[in-house]
């Protein structure tokens, strides 16, 4: 029996990653802030499908929750094999006019709350010398797009993190893996493309960044991929730190592995759509 805790398991990736180990066989936690409220997709599933799967409430931006979450299903089974850390946020804006409180409240999910679940989880692990940590990054934690730069700062920072920890306790016979996706059919695509860009110094950039969720929400790959990945990496006979992530994120990542730093800022250039956008396709032949 191997017990998985899932964070931000009430949509998307999370609440795919939960039902994929349930199915498997996993004894799995899926926690959210608000069970009561936005569980009962996998309510349902755990009654028809009788999986051994339980909500649990739990805010990863609250020290308390995050302790009395983890207390209570260490109480429960004694252990936690696998955290699969997924809560995150999204905010599209210019890093010059977001408000300091709302890049705060970005930082507080997707850094912060990993921080402080990996520090719940790992006295345990370290105890029993084994355990696997999945970090949900992103591609942004790889490459930074104008309009994107809070997100991507907060991923940046995951990132750092993840390595950190996976050298700090790989004697203990811990396992980090970072997982990053590209545009994944999830409710962050409808945030990110919500609200007006209005006609700041910003916005042709907003606008663009607008046109690329928009986009893929056509043809973005659903979140079971992503759930089937975390599976496939936590058996992988080669174990690697970080995996891609659907069909989209590959050619993001090998377009700006081929572009130079200063080549990449001048995206940033006075343009017009039409010319930013064929010189994108030029930079990523692949659609990325």
């Amino acid at each position: 029996m191997t017990v998985t805790l899932v964070t931000g398991a009430s949509t998307g990736i999370g609440r795919a990653t939960a039902l994929h180990f349930a199915r498997a066989g996993h004894t799995v936690f899926a926690s959210m802030r608000t069970p009561d409220t936005s569980g009962d997709a996998l309510r349902r599933a755990a009654e028809e499908e009788q999986l051994d799967l339980a909500l649990v409430t739990l805010d990863v931006d609250q020290s308390e929750s995050v302790d009395s979450a983890v207390g209570d299903i260490l109480a429960r089974t004694g252990r936690i094999d696998v955290l699969v850390n997924n809560a995150g946020v999204t905010k599209l804006t210019s890093v010059e006019e977001v408000p300091v409180e709302e890049a705060q409240a970005v930082f507080e999910t997707n850094v912060f709350g990993v921080l402080r679940m990996m520090q719940a989880v790992l006295p345990g692990m370290r105890e029993r010398r084994e355990g696997t940590i999945v970090n949900v990054s992103s591609v942004a934690g790889r490459i930074v797009s104008a309009g994107h730069g809070i997100y991507a700062a907060s991923k940046y920072a995951l990132e750092a993190l993840s390595e950190a920890i996976a050298i700090e306790t790989k004697r203990f016979g811990i396992r980090v893996i970072v997982i990053e996706p590209g545009f994944i059919s999830t409710p962050i695509l409808d945030k990110g493309t919500a609200g007006q860009i209005g006609d700041g110094p910003y916005a042709p950039h907003l606008r663009r960044m607008q046109a690329l969720y928009l986009n893929a929400r056509g043809g973005a790959d659903p979140p079971e991929v992503v759930a089937e990945l975390i599976a496939e990496a936590l058996d992988d006979p080669n174990p690697r730190f970080r995996y891609l992530a659907g069909k989209g994120a590959p050619p993001v990542i090998d377009g700006r592995a081929r572009m130079t730093d200063e080549e990449w800022i001048d995206m940033g250039r006075e343009m017009t759509d039409e010319e930013y956008w064929a010189e994108s396709a030029r930079r990523f032949p692949s659609g990325g």
